[in-house]
């Protein structure tokens, strides 16, 4: 059976592997099934890793893509998040996929996201020497392993069925009929799907193992397969050395993507109860002012809340129907070491969640404005907590002082109302800030019996960041 050569990248041949190799075989499998779908070319991301499966994006015309060595999943993860009407099928090998990358096989399955991964197992690591691989069969020789492998051999499709994928098979090389079918079948699965296909390596395994020509291979691959159905009448003894090829999984169960979204559309369908409020601002709540990328740092140490404070910061601009993302490091300490919370808010699409030159920085101990303090961008603000904080003048920053630990203390005998009471600063210095989102925020993540404890310590942070504005005025 001939193959659709508009398919195929022909300035990219010849290709690199080596006479024998079944890798050519199962990518014209895959651009069988492909077509056999009636897909256009650029509805397809072919994604790779790294290793001799690597090559076979290159040798088709789709959207192609090689990552990195073990991370195709994650990378492939992303792709299908983004685009989720992309197919988007992974060329992995045994290395690759159950070696570094045997996490993220884990989880990707785990979650039933849509992605279809060939396996193509030639048994050991064939670009790079010919080393053991996870699949590698016990006592085989390997140029790592040159008196027999005594490890037992992973079993990829075993992994991928109890991790939770719902559609796993099953093929060789020397099964080129069917080899279309299964993979038509798991590319057609909405979920995870998982081929494995046995590939020969004549030069790497074959050579070490007995194998003198590489129809050798394809003959023991023939003589040694059998049928999932016949396998299901047969001994775990009768079974030892057999591969079993067909279907070994076909349970279609909810697509993360699909599940992703309804998660979506159920938090927006409740905008109006408290737990989600949407709130219009406007003159009264604050103005709706365009914000391309606003980013504020909340830094000082850990038992300071201000991981909270972030996140509470986040949800408010969330109900002001603006995009935010939060971030948080912190030292391994629970107290005392080094705590920062970014928030990031836009009206657009926030692509990169990083904050590296802070417009709004909340400085809680002299060590994060000293650590911090330089990086804010001209026209920004420092919030500083003057109470352990003695700032320097920064040319070109507004630096606001208050004593926030001092005041939580003094008025309210507790300084864990004290990221509260920053909060409220912070609300009464920016004027996009809605004081009612900030509030509906805090009560929401506040146990109810302190929740008149921290609205008084919000709204008097409101009312001194009012003031410390109207002082700059005067």
């Amino acid at each position: 059976m001939s193959i659709n050569k508009s398919y195929l990248r022909t300035s990219e041949f010849p290709s690199i592997w080596c006479p024998g190799c079944g890798h050519g075989i199962i990518t014209q499998a895959a651009i069988r099934a492909i077509e056999q779908l009636g897909w256009d070319k650029d509805e397809v991301y072919a994604v790779s890793g790294i290793g001799c499966s690597a090559r076979t994006p290159a040798y088709m015309d789709f959207n192609a893509v090689q990552t990195t060595h073990g991370r195709a999943i994650t990378f492939a993860t992303g792709m299908k998040m983004f685009r989720p009407e992309k197919k988007v099928i992974l060329f992995l090998g045994d290395g690759d996929c159950a070696s570094i990358g045997g996490n993220h096989l884990l989880h990707a399955a785990r979650r039933n996201i849509d992605l279809t991964v060939i396996v193509m197992n030639n048994y050991i690591y064939g670009m790079t020497g010919g080393q053991c691989s996870p699949t590698t069969p016990h006592e085989s020789r390997t140029s790592t392993t040159v008196f027999g492998n005594i490890d037992r051999e992973l079993d990829i499709c075993a992994v991928a069925i109890a991790a939770g994928a719902t559609f796993v098979a099953r093929s060789t090389a020397y099964h080129a009929a069917q080899l279309p079918r299964l993979i038509n079948q798991g590319i057609a699965n909405k979920g995870f799907s998982l081929i494995e296909v046995i590939s020969p390596c004549p030069t790497g395994f074959g050579a070490n193992n007995g194998y003198k020509a590489p129809a050798d291979m394809y003959d023991m691959l023939r003589d040694v397969s059998i049928s999932v159905d016949k396998a299901q009448s047969m001994s775990k003894a009768e079974l030892k050395g057999k591969i079993v090829t067909g279907i070994l999984m076909n349970e279609p169960d909810e697509e993360y993507i699909d599940k992703y979204d309804a998660m979506v559309a159920k938090i927006l369908k409740n905008g109006n109860n408290s737990e989600m409020q949407v709130i219009e601002v406007g003159p009264e709540t604050g103005k709706n002012i365009p914000i391309d990328r606003y980013e504020f740092c909340l830094s000082g140490f850990g038992g300071q809340g201000l991981i909270l404070a972030g996140i509470i910061l986040s949800e408010a601009m969330i109900r002001q129907n603006k995009n935010a993302v939060h971030n948080q490091s912190y030292g391994p300490q629970a107290r005392g070491g080094a705590s920062r919370s970014d928030v990031i808010i836009s009206d657009r699409e926030i692509n990169y969640p990083e904050v590296t030159h802070p417009d709004f920085l909340l400085a809680m101990t002299q060590d994060s404005f000293n650590k911090f303090s330089c990086s804010v961008k001209k026209g920004g603000i420092i919030l500083c907590d003057s109470t352990y904080v003695k700032p320097d003048p920064i040319e070109g920053v507004q630096c606001f002082e208050y004593p926030i630990t001092g005041c939580a203390k003094e008025t309210f005998g507790e300084v864990k109302t004290a990221n509260i009471i920053a909060l409220g600063i912070m609300t009464g210095l920016l004027d996009f800030v809605s004081q009612e989102a900030v509030e509906h925020a805090v009560m929401s993540r506040i146990p109810a019996k302190l929740k008149e404890l921290n609205q008084r310590a919000f709204n008097l942070g409101c009312v001194q960041g009012r003031q410390l504005v109207t002082r700059i005025l005067k």
